[in-house]
């Protein structure tokens, strides 16, 4: 990380650049010193992933990118936080959006001279590297945590989801950044699964060489791929999209492996050839509720896991990836391939004790995605917000 330095606002709120393992551990609980866990939908994320993505020795995003953090300070208590991170991967794949930085794990006390005393810090960094806006936030990228809640405060967060009081978007929009882009979660309860979509998935499912399958974990590292390829070449129109690098997908699958349940992580193959994914995965933030944001650093915690795995899973589950590779998905025979793993992941979800779960996320303008979805019998619970100033 680059070391800025540190900064003392007009109203007294000093904001200090995080330089070490101490400084980190601050950054990382100040939701803790903001109050969050008064919040009883509140899940306290787990902190291990976030511990490494900051570690410069470990973090696949900082093999492509640069990172700065910054705690403010309101008489030696912690009062808010931001990062702000340049993305050389998206300078790739985006070229046509020259000098975009971005900020995430952005988090304030309802104060406006926190939150522009940050943001201050966060936009001299950008303009120091040369950039021209600040777009987020993004932890620390469209590949983690994106956006902050504006919309459905009353549910709790699902695996991999943000949660925030209802003050940080107003926050944010105080501190001169406006709307870029909306992402929405959708809510679905088993067993709703409309006609229309059954006959399209049974016709399609019907074709020959078209066949479904749970993922393997014995062949993990294939699975692997097969996640990366299609995801690479399914979501690469969409706005933001970063592709997966190796590491970066082979560090989040080895985290999410033991708690994969393969009846509901599929793939869709056509003459043998993987063509579509569905990647499902139990709603972990139901088993971690009570750690505290710790894992292996509290053995004890890891034996409750492992218990709670095999005799308490979850009910819930988070429908994180579903998506067809474009050279079937523009295929008029093939293009419905979405509706036969929508099928498919209900059916086996509601077979497996599952009573509902979360498709998270979606593009507002993806308009055909989002309708199928409202046609399953979901309905879209949670918005999130993107923003974007020009420094």
């Amino acid at each position: 990380m680059a070391v800025p330095a540190r900064q003392i606002s007009a109203s007294g709120i000093e904001v200090r650049p995080v330089q070490g393992k101490k400084d980190v551990e601050v950054f990382l609980h100040v939701p803790w010193t903001l109050g969050m866990k008064e919040d009883p939908n509140w899940v306290p994320p787990l902190l291990d992933d976030y511990r490494r993505q900051l570690d410069a020795k470990k973090s696949p995003f900082l093999k492509h990118g640069e990172l700065a953090c910054f705690t403010a300070f309101d008489a030696g208590k912690p009062v808010g936080r931001i990062s702000v991170q340049i993305d050389r991967e998206f300078d790739r794949v985006h070229p046509e959006e020259p000098g975009v930085a971005f900020f995430g794990f952005f988090d304030c006390a309802e104060r406006a001279d926190v939150s522009l005393a940050l943001f201050a810090a966060a936009e001299d960094w950008a303009r120091g590297k040369g950039r021209t806006r600040l777009r987020g936030p993004f932890t620390l990228d469209s590949k983690g945590e994106v956006g902050v809640l504006v919309d459905g405060f009353e549910a709790p967060p699902r695996v991999g989801m943000p949660h925030n009081k209802p003050h940080l978007g107003r926050t944010i929009e105080a501190a001169g950044y406006a709307k870029a882009k909306d992402f929405f979660a959708w809510w679905y309860t088993s067993g709703h699964v409309d006609e229309r979509t059954k006959r399209i998935a049974e016709k399609t499912k019907a074709l020959p060489g078209v066949t479904v399958r749970p993922m393997d974990l014995r062949h993990f590292r294939r699975e692997v791929d097969i996640v990366r390829d299609v995801y690479n070449s399914a979501w690469k129109d969409n706005w933001g999209f970063i592709p997966f690098t190796n590491e970066e997908l082979e560090i989040i699958a080895t985290e999410y492996k033991m708690f994969v349940d393969t009846e509901i992580a599929l793939v869709a193959e056509v003459d043998g050839k993987p063509a579509a994914i569905c990647f499902a995965i139990p709603d972990v933030n139901e088993m971690v509720r009570d750690f505290d944001g710790e894992l292996t650093r509290r053995p004890l915690n890891v034996v409750k896991l492992l218990w709670r795995l095999k005799f308490n899973r979850p009910k819930h589950a988070r429908l994180l990836l579903l998506g067809v590779k474009e050279e079937f998905r523009a295929s008029h025979k093939y293009g419905t391939l979405a509706a036969v793993l929508y099928v498919e992941v209900a059916e086996r979800g509601l077979k497996r004790g599952y009573v509902g779960g979360e498709l998270s996320w979606t593009l507002e303008e993806n308009v055909l995605i989002n309708r199928g979805i409202e046609r399953m019998g979901a309905r879209k619970y949670k918005t999130y917000r993107v923003y974007e100033k020009r420094l």
